[in-house]
């Protein structure tokens, strides 16, 4: 059973594509360094899609390489050079939360258009800020505006239609190098591949917000 906070989430966000499960091997590793509340989504809903793909759990299994690839030169200026960056939430554009024990979530990525945003140590670092996580959540937050500032996601999603567990809305040609952040400008691509493709786009000019 999830909690009440996550019933909220999943009022605003249905189950659209059920991922893969949570093993025992996740809850021996992440007990202790991700809030139970977590784990338990994970439990009951293992690695999906929510809100007709708009957002996913990230299984940290899985994403172990490619966080180091991600995260390569970036770190939190207020946290020690050996923190662990978990990434446990990500959007259909690419965008990536990542939560850092004893902190809460310190990396939000968005490969798109190549900006990190350094999040503030939580007062209660455990399952009050991850239910504050997922019962504040809303369309914006895992959408992407176009140049009029209008969220791209629903216009995607008719145009190009669901995503899979192992994709990704990505643009062509990049935004980072000056592509539209326009519907008709959008594909879907393999995940990692091409946010791999994006981390080497943003090099070392990550913008900091």
């Amino acid at each position: 059973m999830v909690d009440e906070y996550f019933e909220y989430f999943l009022a605003e966000f249905p189950l659209s594509w059920r991922g893969a499960i949570c093993t025992s091997e996740h809850e021996r590793i992440y007990s202790g360094l991700l809030p139970e509340a977590l784990i338990s989504y994970w439990n009951e809903y293992g690695f999906s899609g929510f809100g007709a793909g708009r957002v996913w759990l990230v299984d940290p299994l899985e994403w172990r390489q490619i966080t180091e690839i991600l995260l390569d030169g970036i770190r939190h200026p207020q946290l020690p050079k050996d923190a662990r960056y978990i990434p446990i939430v990500r959007s259909a554009f690419g965008e990536i939360w990542f939560w850092t024990p004893d902190f809460g979530i310190s990396i939000t990525l968005n490969p798109v258009l190549g900006t990190v945003f350094f999040g503030t140590k939580s007062q209660n670092v455990d399952d009050k800020t991850i239910q504050a996580f997922f019962v504040g959540a809303d369309n914006e937050r895992f959408d992407i505006e176009d140049n009029d500032g209008i969220g791209l996601f629903d216009r995607v999603l008719e145009r190009v239609g669901k995503l899979q567990a192992d994709e990704i809305y990505g643009f062509v040609p990049a935004a980072i190098y000056g592509g539209a952040l326009a519907p008709e400008n959008v594909s879907v691509f393999p995940i990692i591949a091409h946010l791999v493709l994006l981390r080497e786009f943003m090099g070392n000019n990550q913008q900091s917000v």
